[in-house]
């Protein structure tokens, strides 16, 4: 039987192939790490009868910045950064993250717009997101 390919010659190319993409993936991710330069801002926030429990903490950032803001209730809500128009439905089950790159400045109300489907309180700012140019 005749082959093409050489039996070592195959295991030898894919070893190469599979060492190439696992450089490359690990030097892309690193650039991305270093050009960046920046660690994610976190907060974590807890919601108790409609009111941020710790009382009403501004956060603030830089442009550029990553945020997350984890969240945690103590029922049924819906959460809503304005200016960015994220919202989130947040629950007494497990915490719900909110994750986005602060890329416009100024003040945004975060509000609490109720609970879905029971008609609970509207519209009542919980804390404020400030965003700082760099």
């Amino acid at each position: 039987m005749i082959s093409i390919c050489p039996r070592g010659f195959a295991w030898r190319f894919a070893t190469v192939a599979y060492m190439a993409i696992t450089i490359i993936v690990a030097s892309a991710k690193s650039a991305g790490a270093q050009r960046a330069g920046e660690e994610t801002k976190r907060f974590e926030l807890r919601i108790e009868n409609s009111r941020l429990r710790d009382g009403n903490k501004t956060i603030r950032v830089k442009g550029g910045d990553a945020v997350e803001i984890t969240w945690y209730a103590d029922r049924p809500a819906v959460v809503h950064l304005h200016g960015y128009d994220i919202e989130i439905t947040v629950d007494a089950e497990r915490p719900r993250i909110m994750l986005f790159k602060a890329h416009a400045t100024g003040r945004f109300a975060i509000e609490l717009h109720g609970s879905p489907g029971t008609g609970g309180p509207r519209h009542t700012v919980l804390t404020y997101l400030e965003v700082h140019p760099q």
